[in-house]
């Protein structure tokens, strides 16, 4: 996990050695290995860097070509470097190292903005065309690195995080309303806003090319539409299953340091470290060893958040023994700091819960993390099955699906879902408009809208009714369709770039195998009943890792929400933060409904409690509460 910051000017000025200065300082944490700079007249880039792969040694960025006329920095690492550095080779590219940031830089000379294409990983990357005098960003397909800029016309700031553009600190500096509204709603729309007017982030699958007339944006990758995978047998699909999630773990595994997994006790981050334990023992791990690490909440621990249980099977199941750390779970004002040093709302508790996790792999040699992110997004779905069946007119398989839905929910239910998600999808547009036109709305209220004044509510319904996929994903199958949107959600997006911002302020990066491109297309393209069977979701998963895991873990029902920690935090913020927050002039929250939601959420389960709504609420009052008394 490295970082890069960056100035464009396309007005002939020189780039402003302070701002610049400003700007690599406010990310510092992102080099630990060093920070280098690149500048010449009205360009400036640095590169914060955290080795992770033996290869990055080998090309410190940024990194110039031989005439210096292409320069990059890049955050991130690739998953297909032998196939992109034999495609290079093909072509005549004479290769001096054999880092991803050189295989980037030669593939942008190569191809040119339809790099991407050819680029697997996780990364975000800027390059500077000498020669054109543009800079040119792209980010992965599913952008799990972050890259935020601002741009006013004359000047491009570039970097990894917000704190990093915004500490240029000679532009002004205004709140978004509308973004806050979609973090106080828990309604998300935005790909590519911050909290920060003026503050944008590059999205996922997406590459940006910034000349003198302007910035243009163009979508580099989706699943293929058409793509469908069908085989006779379930064995057949679990085969190939197993074998693609096999190679996607061991690519994720490229280090020169101990390989960490974090082994939650759940199916996906289990599943990760049993198939790289298994590489391991076949001598294909990509590290040089292999560290496991879970939480230990201690005895008597709250259900909401105890798995320990099954992290010890897994770890009795394949012989070997697990780190088992206490949570982080520190006091509200160590989420207030952060929250004012990133210049974003605070880290949720459960994802803070890693910091120790990230102390302990750190301390133990580890620059590599893998997690099981990915699986709840593409291994789980709505009983499309049934559009599948009637559209291929499969009988036998919707009776398999009408048998599975009855027996696990009850025949009158299986029916409905039978007209929602088979039927429904499939009658002519205008007559599904017509059906929307006559249904009657939803009498409970989302917890959420209520914080909202009427300026934010009215911003937040412009949002709403602006938030139209592309027609390229709106034309998709329902399937592929959800998984797409799902993977492109605004929360999504937000998430990724929070997770990435937090293992870089511990020193180490995450990579999530379930993610891999290829594992994507795959997910889109099978069939629903290989992900759903009645209530069973994430049936291929469990199948093809049979013997993998223990029983006790594939058969599991229950799963923690960690909901939790929020509860805990929120209560002893309440006099701190959110108290003072009620009484302020911020017309964003209504502080008669703040504090109505607020008891209410008192008197409910914890998993039922609207957590990130009162969480939104009280990053308001963390980051702006001071400041910002509108």
């Amino acid at each position: 996990m490295s970082g890069f910051a960056a100035i464009f000017r396309f007005d002939g000025a020189p780039a402003d050695t302070a701002v610049f200065a400003a700007m690599t300082g406010a990310i510092a944490y992102r080099g630990p290995d060093g920070v280098r700079q690149w500048a010449e007249g009205p360009t400036a880039i640095a590169h914060l860097m955290l080795h992770t792969t033996a290869e990055s040694l080998e090309a410190p960025q940024p990194l110039a070509n031989e005439d210096a006329s292409l320069v990059v920095a890049m955050d991130g690492w690739l998953a297909n470097p032998d196939e992109l550095r034999s495609e290079l080779l093909a072509r005549g590219c004479a290769l001096r190292s054999h880092a991803d940031a050189e295989l980037v830089l030669r593939a942008f000379e190569t191809w040119g903005e339809d790099c991407p294409r050819h680029i697997d990983g996780e990364y975000a990357f800027v390059v500077w065309d000498a020669r054109r005098r543009e800079a040119f960003c792209a980010k992965d397909h599913a952008g799990m690195r972050p890259l935020h800029y601002h741009w006013d016309g004359k000047r491009l700031l570039v970097a990894s995080d917000i704190a990093g553009v915004l500490a240029a600190g000679d532009f002004e500096q205004r709140p978004n309303p509308g973004m806050i509204a979609e973090h106080l709603a828990n309604l998300w729309y935005s790909q590519d806003e911050t909290l920060w007017e003026g503050v944008s982030r590059l999205p996922g699958a997406h590459t940006m090319r910034i000349e003198r007339s302007g910035v243009r944006l163009r979508r580099h990758w989706l699943p293929s539409p058409d793509a469908v995978i069908r085989y006779a047998d379930d064995r057949d699909y679990q085969a190939h299953y197993r074998e693609l999630l096999t190679d996607c773990v061991r690519r994720a595994s490229r280090t020169h340091r101990p390989l960490a997994c974090e082994v939650s006790g759940g199916l996906d981050s289990s599943a990760i470290f049993a198939v790289a334990h298994r590489l391991k023992s076949e001598g294909r791990l990509l590290a040089p060893a292999l560290e496991g690490y879970t939480y230990y909440f201690g005895e008597g621990a709250d259900p909401d958040v105890d798995e320990i249980g099954y992290a010890r099977a897994v770890a009795s199941h394949l012989g070997v023994e697990l780190r088992e750390i206490a949570p982080f779970m520190p006091d509200p004002s160590w989420f207030i700091a952060r929250g004012k040093a990133d210049r974003d709302m605070p880290i949720y508790p459960n994802a803070a819960m890693a910091v120790n996790i990230g102390r302990a792999l750190t301390a133990d040699g580890s620059r590599v993390a893998l997690n099981g992110e990915g699986g709840d997004e593409f291994l789980t779905s709505y009983p499309f099955d049934y559009a599948e069946h009637l559209s291929e007119r499969d009988w036998r398989s919707l009776g398999h699906s009408l048998r599975d839905d009855s027996a696990a929910f009850g025949p009158v239910r299986a029916l409905d879902m039978l007209y929602r998600f088979g039927i429904g999808p499939l009658l002519p547009a205008w007559l599904r408009r017509l059906q929307r036109h006559f249904r009657k709305p939803s009498k409970a209220e989302h917890p959420g809208l209520a914080l909202l004044t009427t300026p934010l509510r009215e911003a937040l319904e412009r949002r709403r009714k602006a938030a139209t996929p592309p027609p390229a994903i709106a034309d998709m199958r329902p399937h592929p369709r959800l998984l797409t949107m799902t993977a492109e959600g605004g929360f999504t997006t937000y998430a990724h770039d929070f997770a990435a911002r937090a293992s870089a302020r511990r020193g180490y990066e995450l990579r999530s195998p379930l993610y891999d491109r290829r594992l994507i297309e795959f997910a889109c393209a099978l069939p629903t009943r290989q992900v759903r069977r009645g209530e069973r979701q994430k049936h291929i998963h469990v199948a093809a890792l049979t013997g993998f895991l223990p029983e006790v873990v594939c058969n599991r029902t229950s799963k923690a929400t960690f909901n939790l920690p929020f509860v805990v935090q929120l209560d002893k913020a309440a006099d701190s933060v959110l108290a003072p927050l009620l009484q302020c002039g911020m017309d964003w929250i209504d502080p008669v409904r703040l504090k109505q939601l607020r008891c209410r959420a008192g008197r409910m389960p914890v998993i039922e409690r609207p957590i990130y709504e009162l969480w939104a609420a009280f990053g308001c009052g963390a980051l702006f509460g001071d400041e910002w008394q509108l």
